[in-house]
């Protein structure tokens, strides 16, 4: 499975949360956090790339783990909900589409009204008048 890039982030708690940070405080901050949500887990090394003996306040945001690697508490809780909402979102979709899917009874008028509407907007995007047989394989190609 490809990594999640996102997670979801609440710029009120981040703005309260820094405000008494300066600006390259900040950076430093969003920067790790990025960091910590691309590679899961942040090392010494990854800390000391970034922070100096100055940054004691962006460093508290942080905690090491018995396992040796730092972590922001709520950026690992924020991925992990995604994560998990992710993947019944997933779940969802593979069962409601194997087990419910039925191709419904079609009301064949309204198919061709539609088609008809279709053609008629594909003839005036295009600006040009299409062929019947263009129009034919466009619609096969989608069906």
């Amino acid at each position: 499975m490809a990594k999640d890039p996102a997670v979801l982030f609440y710029t009120q708690d981040f703005l309260v949360g820094t405000i008494t940070m300066d600006y390259e405080q900040r950076g430093k901050y969003i920067t790790l956090l990025c960091l910590q949500h691309q590679k899961g887990k942040l090392t010494d090394k990854d800390m000391k790339s970034i922070l100096t003996e100055e940054d004691i306040e962006v460093s508290e945001k942080f905690i090491k783990s018995s396992d040796g690697y730092w972590y922001n508490i709520r950026l690992k809780e924020e991925a992990e909900k995604r994560k998990k909402y992710s993947e019944s979102r997933r779940n969802n979709r593979i069962k409601n589409l194997s087990k419910s899917y039925v191709k419904h009874l079609e009301n064949e008028n309204e198919d061709v009204n539609v088609n008809d509407n279709l053609k008629l907007k594909l003839v005036n995007k295009t600006g040009n008048k299409l062929s019947q047989e263009d129009i034919d394989n466009f619609f096969n190609d989608i069906e």
